[in-house]
């Protein structure tokens, strides 16, 4: 492994109407587009290159914040080049097939009802092969991060510049619990019609030529949930290629609720990312 690898972000950021969210769902599923960029701001300061996808009408303010940091970004109509996706998307969600499997206690999430979130959850791997594709990433290892993962200074542990020598043959996701079981088909159904949570969804991290090889992977593991009426964020089909391409995947442990953990537990200056590296070489 190389020590100090640096990596590529990419990341993205649609208005899809979180902030107009009615009163009769969960007050944590509301986030204003204010809200976004508030989060990005932190993320925003780290050195590393970044690949943002976004609307016309925040290019300037993405680069306004980025003041000069290695940074590409492209514009994209979310709404025009992905409408088939959100229409079927749709359709599926609102079908009676989809709705019976779902825990009714967990009916209210976004994931089971809004198309565009649930889109725009599915095309973080597209972005990233974009980015690859189109020549615009410069570094060995690419990753994805939510545009709005950094809630806080304290999420980015004091770092300046990610680096983490994480294995380019291995695509990464980040697990919240240790131990979990996926010997069957009807494990990962599990996971999607009862909203449980193993792998966050916003990072991912993966060498540049590995992600290539991935997505189409992932892809085809999309399609077929499609084709089976089944729909999900972006976690029930990184748990489908879990359950399917292990030997492609390497999971970390953040911990138990640390959905926020990434950078002060995989970094080269983290104390606990030192521990990290020194278990890998000695297994």
């Amino acid at each position: 492994m190389e020590k100090g690898t640096s990596i590529s972000i990419v990341t993205a950021f649609f208005n899809i109407g979180r902030g107009e969210i009615g009163d009769n769902y969960p007050d944590y599923l509301k986030r204003t587009t204010e809200t976004y960029f508030e989060y990005f701001f932190n993320l925003a300061k780290l050195d590393n290159e970044m690949i943002i996808f976004t609307s016309k009408e925040y290019k300037e303010k993405v680069l306004e914040i980025r003041k000069g940091k290695p940074t590409k970004v492209v514009v994209l109509d979310f709404y025009k080049k992905f409408r088939k996706q959100i229409k079927l998307v749709k359709s599926i969600q609102e079908s009676q097939k989809f709705k019976s499997g779902i825990n009714k206690d967990m009916i209210k999430n976004i994931e089971y009802w809004s198309p565009e979130y649930t889109v725009v959850t599915n095309l973080k791997i597209f972005f990233v092969n974009y980015a690859i594709r189109k020549n615009l990433v410069n570094s060995k290892i690419v990753s994805w991060i939510d545009f709005g993962y950094v809630r806080n200074e304290e999420t980015l542990g004091n770092i300046k510049k990610w680096e983490y020598p994480f294995e380019t043959d291995k695509v990464h996701f980040f697990t919240l619990r240790k131990k979990f079981s996926l010997e069957k088909i009807e494990d990962v159904y599990d996971v999607i019609f009862n909203n449980k949570v193993f792998i966050i969804g916003g990072a991912a991290v993966s060498g540049k030529e590995n992600w290539k090889n991935f997505y189409k992977l992932l892809r085809k593991e999309q399609n077929e949930l499609l084709k089976s009426d089944i729909i999900d964020d972006d976690q029930g089909i990184y748990m489908m290629c879990l359950f399917k391409y292990k030997k492609f995947i390497k999971l970390h442990y953040l911990g138990k609720d640390r959905w926020f953990f990434l950078f002060r537990k995989y970094d080269v200056t983290s104390k606990i990312g030192i521990i990290e590296r020194l278990r890998d070489i000695i297994k």
